[in-house]
Parts: structure tokens; C-alpha cells; sequence
């Protein structure tokens, strides 16, 4: 009995166990199945093509976005998913993912493209613009995304970024029809932003390629006249000439250029071709006949200016601009009653407006004539003419300082120095007014009175080489030497033959003690100026003999040596010199 229970347990027993082992090996089995039935990347993309070409977009849908889920990152899945959603109509989220991918590989060109693509049709055109550069950025030599830059940052008018773009199309093309092309375009964008200055450049360029292009040199022409190039104006318009004959308004233009290039026999040439080809009913015709007597007058051909303005004043009593011309051609003359009576028949005609303006000529003419008078020296009526001028206008600034210069001659320096300072008060920013009072000053002994004047005559322009020249002296009288030597360098370099300035720097330089810098100085000074007996004189004081330039090598030695003089940068107290020698004289 119990040994048949025993048998009946282990049988048991077996069979549990042989159950579990069926189990466990079905289990493991089930597990092998499934591990083989998982697809790969390669059976995953395949699949989704595969839906694709079949046009099972859903399908496809929901598969490449379980795909995704598991590998966000896969870039090929993404595309054909991307494709799928466009090709049913869900731009958006096809939009969507095309950015994905961008995020995930930024230098995909194929993505970057068909996104710029897509938002320059639909907007906005901004991030196509940043789609492009960065397709540039990862690809220079992409010269399709260069050509839609140019288009778009013309549109938004970033030409700055289109110049450059440009010149990176120019540079990269080998083409010179091409190349011209693209100069056009660069040259237009020049104008259109009114960089006249590289428009220019840029036309000059196409124009040597094209030199027969009759639009490109009127270009060069008008461009050369907006830039103020007078001389290649000229000449641009006179080849224009030379090939479409005499124009009428580039013949006007070429006289004009004349005109203010004082080319005066080409001027009054040209103004009589013009007024011979011009109908008189033309309305420039009178203002051609006034161009033409100026250029007469500047030409010193007076007496048929005047003979023409006087037939023309009464043939046209209505047109007061030749009253006006004949008027300064009798001031020229000296015929200053005759000018005065044609200004004061205006003063009865024209409307009380204008008659400020008239009295300002009036004023200017009486000044002119009082100046005339002065230097004839017939001091008197002179000064009686200034007074007269200052009853028809009282604040001429220009009649107070001739009477401060006329003054300064006569040596009453106290009413010279009245008169430039009523000047000065009128119009402050004058240099010359300035410049008289300090000489006035100076004669009057006031050092600081005459530094002070100077130095404001160089502030208000640093190109006046008589004010800087006296305010250098001045400085030297005050022993304020480092201060005058860096003047005196100041007027070498605008005026390096200047032998004066040359001695009197030698000279500073002797006084503070630096005798190298003093002779290098008197030597060129001599060099300049060879009968320079000042400088002579204390060059050989200085040397203990007699000084003779023996060669131009020496000359150019001492010529090189001084071209970039050096500051002496400390101050003495050694006594005061004359170095003046007349250089201060206003009227020199």
C-alpha cells in the first residue's frame, strides 16, 4: 500500500515537471518568434516606400510614426513620411517634420532647398532667406541659393548683402557676358541706393568693355557730374558729342562745365554756338545771352560785354537779371555811378520784396568803389564811399572790415580794431576778419590780443597759412616755443617751399637749444631759397664758416631729413625775438 502510494506521488511529480518544461520551451519558443518577427531599419524604410508607391498613405502614416516613436532621429523614415502628409494635402505637419529634420541634420541640403522652396511661394520669404544662408554656409560653392539671395535681399532692399552676393557670382563666373550682366546689375543697384561715387566706378568698368555703348557714357557723364568729376565730365560729354553731333542740352551742359572749370574762351565759344542754334522764343534763350556776357566779363572782354548787356537791357526792360550782370560788369570797369544809377532804377521797379537784395548790391558796389578809391590813395573819398555804402546797409560785415583794413594802412590801428570787431560781431565765423584783428593788435603791441585773434583765425580754418603762419610768431613772442614749432611744421606740411616758415622754425629750434634741428632747418630753408640772407647768416653763425650748397645729393639729403620734423616737446624761458619780417602784413 504504501509503496503504491509512493510510485503514484512520483508519477506525479513527473508529470508536473514534464508539464513545466512544456511550458517554459513553448514560452521560449513564442519569445524567439517574436524577437524574429521584429522588422529592421532597412524592412521599416522598405515597408514605408513601399506604402508610399502604393499610395497607402495612412497606412504608411501610422507606421512611420510608430517607426518614430522608437527613433526619432531617423531622417529617411521622417522624409517619406513628410512626402506622404504634402502629397495628401497636410502641408502643415509635412512642414513640420521637413523642420524636424533640419533640426536634426542642419546641413541637409535636399531639405534646406525644398523648405526655401516652399516658403518662398507661401511665406515667409524672411526664413527663406535664413534657409538659403544656411545652405550657403554649408556649401560656398551653391551659387542657386546665392541667385535667389540676390533676388530676395533686393526685395527687402538689404543692398549691402545683394552687393556682396553679387560680387561673389561675378568672381565665380567666367563667362564675360555673364560677368557684364552682373555688373549692370550691381552698377543699377549703386544708383538706386545713390552711391554715386561706386556707380561710377562700376559704370567706368562696363563702360571699357563697351566702350561704344552710347547709354553707358551718358551714364558716366551725368555720374561724373553728381560726384563733382568736372574734367571727366567733360570729357564724357564730349565724346557724346562726337558721336550724336551737336545736342542741344549736352552742348548747355558742356558750357556749364566750362563755366565752372573758368575755361572762359571755351565758355563764351560755346554760349555763342548756343545762342545761334537757339530759337529766340525759347525760354532759356535770355538766360543763355546772361551766361554768355559773365563768361565775357571773366574772359576780360568787357567792352562787348557791356556793348551786348546794354542792347539787351533795352530790348528786355523786364528781365533785371542783366541790370545785374551790367551792374558788376561797370564795377569791374570802374564805371561805379553807372552801376549804383542801374541798381537804383531796380530798387524803382522790382516789388519791395526783392528791394533788400538790392540794397545789398547797392552796398557791396559803394564798398567796391570805396576799396578802388583807397588804393588810388585818395583816402578821404575814400572813407566817404564806406559811410555811404554803410547808409544803405549798416550791417555789411564786408564794408566794416575793408574799413579795418584801410584803417590798419593808415596806421590808425585803434578804429582798425573797431572796425574788424563790429565785422566779427556780424559774422563770426569769418577766419580773415580774425586775421585783421590780430594784426591790428600786433601793431598796437597786444601780443595776447593778437594770439588770441590768430589762434581764432586757425580754428575757424585750419587751411589759413597767413593766420596760422602769425599765430606761430605770436606764440614765439609768448616763449611758448613747443606750441609755435608744431605751427610752424603745420605750415610746411600744406606749403613745404615755404622758405620763411622754414628759416623762422630754424630759428625756433635755435632758441630752445636744439642746434642739429636748426641747422637741418636753415639748410633747407636754403635749399628752397638760396638768396635767403637770413637764413644764411645765422646758418654759418651756427656752422663757424661759410655755407655753400655743393651738390644736389646734399640738397636732397637735407630736403628728405626735413620731411617729417619732429616736436620738440619742452618749453624755455629764452628771451623773446623779432621773427615777423613782415610775414604778418595783411595785404602782402
Amino acid at each position: 500500500m504504501n509503496v503504491l502510494l509512493i510510485i503514484g506521488l512520483v508519477l506525479f511529480a513527473c508529470t508536473i515537471v514534464w508539464i513545466y518544461i512544456l511550458f517554459v520551451t513553448n514560452a521560449i519558443n513564442d519569445n524567439k518568434k517574436t524577437v524574429v518577427q521584429e522588422p529592421t531599419y532597412d524592412d521599416a524604410y522598405e515597408r514605408c516606400q513601399k506604402l508610399f508607391e502604393q499610395g497607402m498613405h495612412a497606412e504608411l502614416q501610422r507606421y512611420a510614426q510608430r517607426a518614430l516613436q522608437k527613433n526619432y532621429t531617423d531622417i529617411e523614415i521622417r522624409r517619406l513620411l513628410a512626402q506622404s502628409l504634402m502629397a495628401v494635402g497636410n502641408e502643415q505637419m509635412a512642414i513640420m517634420h521637413y523642420e524636424a529634420i533640419t533640426n536634426i541634420s542642419p546641413g541637409d541640403i535636399k531639405t534646406l532647398e525644398l523648405l526655401a522652396q516652399y516658403y518662398y511661394e507661401h511665406g515667409p520669404k524672411p526664413r527663406t532667406a535664413e534657409l538659403y544662408e544656411q545652405i550657403l554656409y554649408y556649401d560656398r560653392g551653391n551659387f542657386n541659393a546665392v541667385e535667389q539671395l540676390v533676388k530676395l535681399y533686393e526685395e527687402f532692399e538689404n543692398f549691402d548683402r545683394a552687393l556682396e552676393l553679387y560680387q561673389m557670382l561675378v568672381d565665380a563666373e567666367v563667362d564675360e557676358n555673364v560677368i557684364l550682366e552682373l555688373e549692370y546689375k550691381m552698377a543699377n543697384i549703386y544708383l538706386q541706393i545713390q552711391d554715386f561715387s561706386r556707380a561710377y566706378e562700376a559704370y567706368e568698368k562696363i563702360y571699357k568693355k563697351n566702350p561704344d555703348n552710347l547709354e553707358i557714357l551718358i551714364m558716366l557723364a551725368d555720374l561724373a557730374n553728381k560726384n563733382h568729376y568736372w574734367q571727366d565730365c567733360l570729357k564724357y560729354y564730349q565724346k557724346v558729342v562726337s558721336i550724336v553731333g551737336d545736342d542741344f542740352e549736352i552742348l548747355e551742359k558742356i558750357a556749364q562745365l566750362h563755366t565752372t572749370l573758368e575755361n572762359w574762351q571755351e565758355a563764351v565759344d560755346l554760349y555763342k554756338k548756343i545762342i545761334s542754334m537757339e530759337d529766340k522764343q525759347n525760354t532759356n534763350y535770355l538766360y543763355h545771352q546772361n551766361e554768355l556776357c559773365s563768361a565775357m566779363l571773366k574772359n576780360q572782354q568787357y567792352d562787348e560785354a557791356i556793348d551786348t548787356l546794354q542792347d539787351l537791357v533795352i530790348q528786355n526792360p523786364q528781365e533785371t537779371s542783366f541790370n545785374f550782370t551790367l551792374a558788376q560788369a561797370y564795377t569791374i570797369v570802374g564805371q561805379y555811378q553807372q552801376g549804383i544809377n542801374l541798381y537804383n532804377k531796380l530798387l524803382e521797379d522790382l516789388p519791395p520784396e526783392q528791394s533788400e537784395m538790392i540794397v545789398k548790391h547797392i552796398s557791396n558796389l559803394i564798398c567796391a568803389w570805396a576799396c578802388d578809391l583807397f588804393k588810388k590813395g585818395e583816402y578821404n573819398q575814400a572813407f566817404d564811399k564806406f559811410f555811404e555804402a554803410l547808409k544803405y546797409d549798416e550791417e555789411n560785415d564786408e564794408v566794416y572790415y575793408e574799413l579795418g583794413r584801410c584803417n590798419y594802412y593808415i596806421k590808425s590801428f585803434q578804429d582798425s580794431v573797431a572796425h574788424f570787431k563790429r565785422a566779427i560781431s556780424i559774422k563770426p565765423q569769418m577766419s580773415r576778419y580774425y586775421y585783421g584783428l590780430g594784426c591790428a593788435y600786433d601793431e598796437m603791441g597786444s601780443t595776447k590780443g593778437a594770439k588770441s585773434s590768430f589762434q581764432d583765425a586757425v580754428n575757424i580754418d585750419p587751411m589759413n597759412l597767413s593766420a596760422r603762419r602769425a599765430y606761430a610768431i605770436s606764440l614765439t613772442k609768448e616763449l611758448e616755443y613747443a606750441q609755435s614749432i608744431e605751427q610752424f611744421i603745420e605750415i610746411i606740411k600744406q606749403a613745404p617751399n615755404d622758405a620763411d616758415t622754414i628759416y623762422n622754425l630754424a630759428l625756433a629750434y635755435e632758441l630752445v637749444g636744439d642746434i642739429e634741428r636748426a641747422i637741418k632747418n636753415y639748410k633747407k630753408a636754403l635749399s628752397v631759397m638760396p638768396n635767403h640772407k637770413e637764413a644764411k647768416h645765422n646758418l654759418e653763425l651756427l656752422l663757424g664758416e661759410e655755407y655753400i650748397i655743393e651738390t644736389q645729393e646734399e640738397e636732397q639729403e637735407i630736403v628728405e631729413t626735413m620731411q617729417q620734423e619732429p616736436v620738440f616737446e619742452e618749453e624755455t624761458d629764452i628771451a623773446d625775438f623779432n621773427v615777423f619780417n613782415n610775414e604778418n602784413s595783411m595785404f602782402s
